[in-house]
């Protein structure tokens, strides 16, 4: 992440970003992705939407805390309503909300 300056170049990213390219696929149902530590939010969400069936890891994001990892504080902030959160966030006018909703919908009826 740090060498590629790059906030998603987490192992557990490229490691399916790998797989995939690897395997022609972006869905792994029967998958089990290895991990030294806990994933954070980020690489927890995206074995979500890869569908991995199983994560073994070994330290808790508790241990890697103790060495700055900011796992646990996203895991606690992303545990709160939205308007408590530390990152502000905010839906947009209702004119490209419309928008939005036009470019998803063309997209799932393409796919």
């Amino acid at each position: 992440m740090v060498e590629l300056r790059d906030p998603s170049a987490h192992a557990e990213i490229m490691a399916m970003r790998a797989a995939g390219r690897a395997l022609g696929q972006n869905v792994f149902e029967d998958g089990v992705l290895y991990s030294s530590s806990e994933p954070c939010p980020m690489c927890l969400a995206a074995c979500y939407w890869a569908s991995v069936s199983r994560i073994v890891f070994a330290a808790t994001s508790r241990d890697v805390a103790d060495y700055d990892f900011q796992d646990l504080a996203v895991y606690t902030d992303l545990g709160l309503p939205a308007e408590r959160r530390s990152m502000r966030e905010d839906a947009d006018e209702e004119e490209l909300r419309q928008d939005a909703l036009k470019a998803v919908r063309d997209w799932a009826q393409a796919h």
